[in-house]
């Protein structure tokens, strides 16, 4: 059919266009969306869901303009709601503007409409039991025959007034070529049926569109006469233009879900002896995809449409021979699963019991089982359940904070810890529920997590040492501001900082051992050379060059591997979360600056102001901040 098109490449895997599609004739693969052309129905609800606009009807205004090129007649149908599509437009102006594009002429599909409404009074005039659905919208039809082939004989056996308008005109103009405008997407598959007298079908939006290139304008222009069969394209519409007879119960239904439950509802015998007008769109043609994709809302569309262009009076068109429409099952039969086979999807999905099934319709389908039908049937991914993939995102990450080997706190903007990690409890010696939900202090020092927030950076870095667990430790330390959450990674490396020292004792032993060796050998070179009337100078540099040697080697490893250790305690006041003392070693250059800083009290404030001093004698000379403490403090 190829009738809707689609762009695999902007598809983002929303699964909208499954959610909005009453059939589910769409198929996901490879996380990209597919229309089942077998299913589909064209109601075309999927080119306005989707977000990437991936999905929409072919443009087959290019092969009109060749038609027209042809120099064949080319006469168009139009339907009769485009009073409600180009605004204060009547007919007669449409039509010129439609001679300014090439076409030989052009006439209302209303003049078929009235046609198929008298076929639809003949119909009834010779008595109805069961159920009569009329056949004027297309997409119906394409449901019954596709998904529901039991009701084939309850569909009117008449043309669509396209069809009906079509074989109208050929009677008028022989050798004509017609071409229907209108709102509908599924006109286009109609087109292409075996017995369609139409050529092609083009929508309002594709007229627009080559009106604009032509930069031709529809002048503004009352109807100069009202059709009563213009109504057919609101709700409610085609009964409006018909003769209803008594003993007959005239019904209209509109929209997808109304629809679909009008069908079954005829099938089970509920509506027996009703004239049932359906419309698969919400609010009948005008509030289709085309007049929803320029926000033409139906009630807006209705008063344009009642108002402007129908009225009491009607057309009066002789109706072509054989007005009967044929329909046929068109329907593909699928294989249904096995309960066995739901089940296994169902384990898959980690949907252990019907407590499992959520039912969100995120996924685009009305529960969980629809969903497992589809993977099984080769329509969805298991993927494509988010709580699903929610659980599976968080088990991953729990898996990865368990095996990792360096521990990992998060903590919130009350320097609370979130979540620990099990390397982190071993290195503390705590559990999680000891430990969650109380203040970081409790493990190390919350001045790195303050200073981090205060100082607006993302990330920071520093060696500590931990002399209540005898640890020394790399802190990298992560500020995401998004979710005010601190993520703190230590890494041992207590073993590594242990060799270092021993390595440097080592050295130190040994440029010992080399003092006491080159002392000896100085004093025998020095009676030596006393014997000799030589110097020691150049042996006292020899020492000196040796000593050296052994000392500096890798000096740049030594030097930087060099740290003072220290530590401190700190006791909270009895309901305080904080600390007002703060304390602090960092290094400045070439200096190292030690700070202890009283708050003046206990608590946050104080811990905030002891922290702010502190801070400011990292960026200020000593002398200076002494003296911004001594004027702004009480002495």
């Amino acid at each position: 059919m190829g009738i809707l098109q689609f762009e695999s490449v902007n598809c983002k895997d929303c699964c909208k266009c499954i959610g909005v599609c009453p059939v589910k004739a769409i198929e996901v693969k490879n996380h990209r969306a597919m229309i089942v052309e077998r299913d589909c129905i064209l109601c075309g609800n999927c080119t306005i869901a989707c977000p990437q606009h991936t999905k929409h009807g072919t443009d087959e205004s290019a092969s009109v303009k060749e038609l027209i090129r042809s120099g064949r007649k080319v006469i168009a149908s139009v339907a009769p709601s485009y009073a409600a599509y180009f605004d204060g437009c009547g007919f007669e102006a449409l039509r010129t503007a439609l001679k300014g594009l090439g076409f030989y002429d052009a006439r209302e599909t209303a003049e078929g409409a009235y046609i198929v409404k008298s076929e639809y009074e003949k119909l009834i005039a010779n008595g109805i039991k069961k159920p009569v659905i009329s056949s004027c919208c297309t997409t119906l039809n394409l449901y019954i025959q596709k998904h529901y082939p039991d009701a084939i004989g309850l569909l009117a056996p008449v043309l669509t007034p396209m069809q009906a308008h079509a074989r109208v005109i050929h009677r008028d103009e022989p050798g004509a070529a017609v071409v229907f405008i209108g709102p509908c997407i599924s006109k286009k598959a109609e087109c292409e049926q075996e017995e369609s007298e139409l050529e092609y079908a083009i929508t309002f939006d594709e007229l627009d569109d080559w009106l604009g290139e032509a930069k031709i304008t529809i002048m503004p222009a009352a109807e100069s006469e009202q059709r009563l069969s213009r109504f057919f394209p609101v709700s409610g519409g085609i009964l409006k233009t018909m003769t209803q007879q008594s003993g007959v119960n005239y019904v209209a239904v509109d929209g997808p879900e109304s629809c679909m439950a009008a069908v079954k509802d005829a099938m089970a015998g509920k509506l027996d002896g009703c004239f049932i007008e359906m419309s698969f769109c919400q609010g009948s043609c005008i509030g289709g995809p085309v007049f929803r994709n320029v926000n033409r809302s139906a009630a807006a569309s209705y008063v344009k449409v009642a108002h402007d262009a129908a009225g009491e009076a009607d057309f009066d068109i002789a109706p072509a021979p054989d007005m009967e429409a044929h329909f046929k099952n068109s329907r593909t039969y699928y294989m249904q699963p096995t309960e066995k086979q739901i089940a296994a999807v169902f384990k898959k999905m980690g949907k252990e019991g019907p407590e499992d099934e959520l039912n969100c319709g995120m996924c685009g389908y009305a529960s969980c089982r629809d969903k497992a039908i589809a993977v099984i049937m080769g329509r969805a991914e298991i993927t494509m359940c988010m709580p699903y993939m929610k659980k599976r995102a968080e088990s991953f990450s729990d898996k990865i904070l368990s095996i990792t080997p360096d521990a990992i706190l998060a903590v919130d903007m009350d320097l609370r810890v979130q979540q620990i990690n099990n390397a982190a409890c071993e290195m503390f010696g705590v559990q999680p529920s000891d430990i969650v939900g109380q203040s970081v202090s409790a493990l190390v020092d919350e001045f790195d997590f303050v200073d981090l927030i205060s100082s607006g950076e993302a990330a920071k870095e520093k060696f500590t040492y931990l002399a209540e667990y005898n640890l020394y430790l790399k802190q990298s330390l992560y500020y995401d501001a998004s979710s005010g959450i601190v993520i703190c990674i230590m890494k041992n490396i207590t073993r590594e900082k242990q060799r270092q020292n021993m390595v440097m004792r080592h050295k130190t032993q040994v440029a010992g051992m080399a003092d006491d060796i080159v002392d000896k050998q100085l004093r025998i070179v020095h009676e030596i050379a006393s014997l000799l009337g030589e110097s020691a100078a150049d042996t006292k540099v020899a020492k000196s060059k040796l000593k050296e040697a052994v000392m500096m080697e890798n000096e740049e490893q030594l030097m930087g591997d060099l740290f003072i250790e220290s530590g401190h305690a700190s006791i909270n006041k009895h309901d305080e979360t904080l600390c007002g003392d703060s304390y602090s070693i960092k290094k400045n250059g070439e200096q190292l600056v030690a700070v202890l800083s009283d708050g003046l009290g206990s608590g946050v404030k104080a811990n905030i102001l002891s922290t702010l001093s502190t801070m400011m004698l990292y960026r200020r000379p000593i002398d200076e901040c002494i003296e911004t403490v001594e004027s702004t403090l009480p002495m």
